[in-house]
């Protein structure tokens, strides 16, 4: 039970300490490196000391929101002006930016998720040039798996 414990501790030490060295600006490597753990162990430490500081301090976090948001609103007004004006190269790269910043918005928001929530198989393509769309929905529906959607060949369609 006490070796238990001990491990627990330390866990919980090395979590603490590198979610201050992620503050202090350090890299997950250069923390994994100082910790002598792997870099995504450093990864989760710092996710879930995060998740810890959420629950536990809602208004802290509540603060470290709203100050991110307006930062983000300050760089969007810096930028919009410059989007919609009539440089076309400027507006390219002012586009860019607002596009960068609105995603940035919305993943703060929580409106974008940290995690897809849809995993697509991967289809590879043969150097005789299989490997089609057609030909992996085939492969899912013959595994007995359910698939939506139709495979088309030729003029003929099949679900």
């Amino acid at each position: 039970m006490a070796i238990n414990n001990a491990v627990k501790i330390n866990a919980e030490l090395r979590r603490s300490q590198a979610l201050q060295l992620k503050q202090s600006g350090m890299t997950y490597e250069q923390i994994a490196e100082r910790l002598g753990v792997a870099q995504s162990q450093v990864h989760k430490d710092v996710k879930r000391r995060l998740a810890e500081v959420r629950r536990d301090d809602s208004e802290a976090v509540q603060e470290a929101y709203s100050m991110a948001h307006l930062r983000y609103e300050r760089l969007l007004l810096r930028w919009w002006p410059d989007a919609i004006g009539r440089d076309p190269e400027l507006a390219a790269l002012a586009t860019d930016k607002v596009m960068r910043i609105l995603r940035q918005l919305d993943t703060i928001g929580g409106l974008i998720p940290d995690k897809p929530l849809i995993q697509l198989n991967t289809l590879q393509i043969n150097s005789d040039g299989g490997g089609t769309l057609a030909d992996l929905l085939s492969s899912m529906a013959s595994d007995d798996g359910i698939v939506e959607g139709a495979v088309a060949d030729g003029n003929a369609s099949r679900e």
